[in-house]
């Protein structure tokens, strides 16, 4: 059964002598739902709408909607049309998010809730409180995100339409859930590439789509252009049976760029998003390569798909390359005891293999298949995993956690390349583990050719590995004539000065041990509201970098970096960001130019803030690096609370750039309209003083303000 978007809500029995029955869960019928989105380049912006209906006639005291999302995508806003009223959500920390939701509700208000579901960031659950008899229900969702490559000058845009049944226990809200789907789904994209450039073409390897070139769906009726494009769907909606693939070609997608913005509300406080596809050719290396292939039952429309893709990979590996294939399910096995080396006779040998492949193996435990592989491994050459799956697991987070431990202990020597395979594939998965090992993540759905896709993998298993990826940020000169530099590494040392927190103790008054006014039977023991009132105060780095550590750079995959430029940093324009790393064979180095957007914004802001949030969310970040004045690592020197400096860290990002996440939700209550509006207000102000009063945009930038208008900023 596959776990469909939908809302429902929970019907208790009403005979008070059946207690024992479970609450029946039932759907709000979905009326329709919309995807629209728009691709700027690189990036795209979706709103995603679904309209349900109380046809019953009783109020609802809560229902809960669900949705899947792509891996990694900033979720930015978050609307609730019930009946007349609107209600639009702000972050807050996720108990607190829960408690304002709860305290609304029992008020008789109606309210929303939005969160990521803790077992798999790329599900999102959401409450609806109060819901009339007879009301009709919108949930707006709005995302940002980043693309995938796709072959040549592509890029690759996904929406996934359904949560995939994964194996595992998965959280109670997914129990039992099978919403109803008749209505479908209607999906447009509309494309701008950026002037000078133009689109090559637009095509979907999962759906029949309508194409208009030249046009955008928004405006139909303006003068066609080489960089705009629309798609929508042939028959006008499909069922939500598979993610909805569209690849778009188009020329210099793959420039490094980096784009400078500064925030609108928070005073001094800039983002940049440096971006590139490398074009650099280094002699390959001689890792160990193996391939962990997925035989579970959930395979078993898939094994294909899976078994072409391994004889392109058995091929197309180099004479001399170790290698061996493990299969897994609810056990593992491997081909050999060790890994043998490539030649005619063990190439045939595993390919006569490859004709026993079924989907026979039982359940889904990928987390066994990759600790036996790795403890298999020889330990003096790199490990290349190469991973063929459906990625359907719940169990992520203790996965990810064991791969961040063996990357670091072997100093980087071991890489994870995952290869999603069908139509129900779970991108947290694949890419969470791609992210942890500094590897890639690639997907295929049914009906898509593989070859590019496989030989472009093993390309990047056989790449040399890099690990010392630094960037840096170089500022215009002034009167003074000096080059002033800004790198991330300066800041991973924290001040913690115990003398401090000594002195501010000795200057506080005595308190009596004998208080006739403290009433102990009154005493709340839950304490202060802030629960993180009692952990050290841990300074943050002024240049924060997304992801901390730069992952392997490969000549056919797209990287983006971002920083977060607090007031602290250098308050001069900056005008480079320097790349830099070493190899065996010398030096790296690539400087690019800096362009500033003309218009204060947040979307880089939210994207940099996202990317920090998901490095903590999967074990990794600033503060895991983050040492003393000592040398002391910080998760050595506090080992009782790291785990609660670490959700601290992530709650301070989500709240100030206002991202939903593991530690942090939307909440939509009446009480956030006051606070929406005086940030809309400063949001006017900051635009105003680069908006001439006739609208114009000063200093020839009318441009980059349209490109950014699109991106709905």
């Amino acid at each position: 059964m596959s776990y469909l978007c939908g809302c429902y809500y929970l019907v208790v029995c009403a005979n008070p002598y059946r207690r024992d029955v479970p609450p029946q869960k039932h759907h709000l019928p979905l009326l329709s739902s919309t995807i629209h989105s728009t691709i700027l380049s690189t990036t795209s912006r979706t709103v995603l709408t679904q309209t349900f209906t109380n046809p019953t006639a009783q109020n609802i005291h809560e229902c809960i909607y669900t949705f899947p999302l792509y891996d990694g995508v900033s979720v930015v806003s978050f609307t609730c049309r019930i009946g007349k009223r609107v209600l639009r959500g702000l972050v807050k920390e996720k108990e607190k998010a829960r408690k304002a939701f709860d305290e609304a509700v029992n008020r008789g208000e109606t309210a929303g809730l939005l969160e990521q579901i803790p077992e798999a960031s790329d599900v999102f659950a959401t409450k609806l409180g109060n819901v009339r008899e007879g009301e009709t229900v919108i949930v707006e969702i709005v995302y940002v995100g980043e693309l995938k490559m796709s072959e040549g000058e592509g890029v690759r845009f996904t929406v996934p339409t359904k949560i995939a049944p994964r194996y595992g226990g998965g959280p109670a809200v997914m129990e039992g859930l099978n919403a109803q789907e008749e209505g479908g789904i209607k999906i447009t994209v509309d494309v701008n590439v950026p002037e000078g450039s133009f689109i090559k073409g637009v095509q979907s390897p999962s759906h029949p789509i309508a194409v208009s070139m030249g046009t955008i769906s928004t405006a139909p009726t303006a003068e066609p252009m080489m960089s705009r494009a629309s798609a929508t769907l042939s028959l006008g909606s499909t069922a939500l049976e598979k993610d909805f693939v569209l690849v778009v070609q188009s020329r210099d997608v793959g420039i490094p760029k980096a784009i400078l913005e500064t925030h609108p509300t928070i005073q001094n406080h800039r983002a940049l998003m440096a971006t590139l596809v490398p074009k650099f050719s280094l002699p390959p290396s001689r890792p160990e390569i193996v391939f962990v292939a997925d035989r579970s039952g959930s395979m078993q429309h898939n094994m294909t798909m899976l078994i072409s893709a391994m004889k392109v990979f058995l091929k197309s590996m180099p004479l001399g390359v170790k290698f061996n294939i493990c299969s897994f399910g609810s056990s593992h096995s491997f081909l050999w005891p060790k890994s043998q080396s490539y030649s005619q006779e063990t190439l045939q040998y595993a390919s006569d293999h490859l004709v026993h492949f079924r989907a026979d193996y039982g359940g889904t435990e990928t987390f066994g298949a990759i600790k036996a592989t790795i403890e298999n491994r020889f330990t003096d050459i790199p490990l290349e995993i190469i991973l063929l799956t459906d990625g359907d697991i719940w169990a992520q987070e203790e996965l990810f956690k064991y791969v961040n431990e063996q990357v670091e202990q072997t100093n980087g020597n071991i890489r994870i390349f995952p290869l999603g395979i069908g139509n129900g594939v779970s991108h947290s998965l694949i890419e969470g583990l791609a992210r942890a090992s500094n590897g890639f993540a690639q997907a295929v759905q049914d009906g898509e050719r593989l070859d590019n896709c496989v030989v472009r993998m093993l390309r990047g298993a056989m790449s040399p590995h890099i690990i010392d990826y630094t960037l840096e940020v170089k500022y215009e000169r002034e009167d003074d004539d000096f080059q002033l530099i800004d790198k991330v590494t300066d800041g991973m040392k924290v001040l913690l000065s115990d003398d401090k927190q000594a002195k501010n103790t000795a200057e506080k008054p005595a308190i009596s041990l004998f208080d006739t006014s403290v009433n102990l039977e009154k005493e709340d023991l839950k304490g202060p509201e802030d629960t993180s009132f009692w952990l050290p105060d841990i300074p943050f780095p002024k240049l924060h970098q997304a992801p901390q550590k730069i992952p392997s750079l490969f000549a056919f995959s797209r990287t983006t970096v971002y920083l977060l430029m607090s007031p602290e940093t250098i308050q001069r324009n900056p005008t480079a960001v320097i790349l830099r790393a070493t190899s065996a064979h010398g030096p790296l180095s690539l400087e690019i130019p800096i362009e500033s957007l003309p218009i204060p914004a947040e979307t880089i802001h939210q994207l940099a803030a996202k990317k920090a949030v998901q490095d903590l969310e999967e074990g990794r970040g600033w503060i895991y690096d983050a040492k003393d004045q000592n040398g002391i690592l910080i998760k050595d020197r506090h080992p009782s609370c790291f785990d609660e400096l670490v959700k601290k860290e992530a709650i301070r990002l989500g709240e100030k750039f206002q991202i939903a996440g593991k530690w942090c939700s939307f909440v939509a209550v009446v009480a956030n309209d006051k606070e929406i509006a005086e940030k809309e207000n400063k949001i006017v102000e900051q635009k105003s003083l680069v908006i001439g009063d006739d609208g114009e945009v000063l200093a020839g930038e009318f441009l980059r303000f349209i490109v950014y208008m699109v991106l709905g900023v």
